[in-house]
């Protein structure tokens, strides 16, 4: 016996899928159309074996009060793209806690962000955390810099996808722009790969 495909219920799973794209592009468009903090980053992923996956994302903020500001963060890269809107909660100048929700290719669950971000000094911290639907759907991202002048800053990070190792980032004031590079192992894939960026401020 033949079993129909259920159509109702995928129906529903696409239209809720749709509407919250929608919903996403139009408070994303809402964002841009008004001053804010942005940047858009291009990096590329190098495999052992030479092969470079091409990354490409951004980050804009529009900060509504003194202590509240509305986030939005998309990347693409190959096979899977996300979109995420959230909000940043500043209690003080060197404290930012963010949380966003939104949406990811090939799955019609919600995906969830959270991080915190610390300063102290020439000193900088940040944790942040993904989760979307599915088992092993999930991203991290930690990381400690050290500014050592206008020009130089020297971190360690552990990225999930990417790996743990050195990030040295080199910034060009006059192009409102930054360079970076990272030598890392994959513990996971137990793999070597080095990552090299581009960050440019809008």
């Amino acid at each position: 016996m033949i079993k129909e495909f259920p159509w109702e219920k995928y129906l529903k799973r696409k239209v809720k899928t749709t509407c919250l794209g929608k919903m996403l592009a139009y408070i994303f468009c809402l964002t841009l159309s008004m001053p804010a903090k942005a940047q858009l980053e291009l990096y590329g992923k190098i495999n052992k074996s030479g092969y470079v996956e091409p990354v490409i994302d951004y980050y804009g903020s529009k900060q509504i009060s003194k202590r509240f500001a509305i986030t939005f963060f998309g990347l693409v890269r190959q096979q899977w793209s996300q979109a995420l809107i959230g909000g940043t909660y500043m209690p003080t100048p060197n404290v930012n806690i963010s949380v966003s929700a939104g949406i990811e290719h090939g799955q019609h669950l919600p995906r969830y962000s959270a991080s915190i971000w610390l300063k102290q000094g020439s000193n900088t911290f940040l944790i942040l955390g993904e989760l979307g639907s599915g088992y092993d759907n999930y991203l991290y991202k930690i990381n400690v810099f050290h500014q050592f002048s206008d020009k130089i800053s020297v971190g360690v990070m552990d990225w999930r996808y990417h790996g743990l190792g050195p990030n040295f980032r080199y910034s060009i004031a006059k192009m409102e722009s930054t360079v970076w590079i990272m030598p890392a192992y994959d513990h996971e894939q137990e793999v070597a790969r080095c990552m090299v960026g581009y960050m440019l401020q809008l």
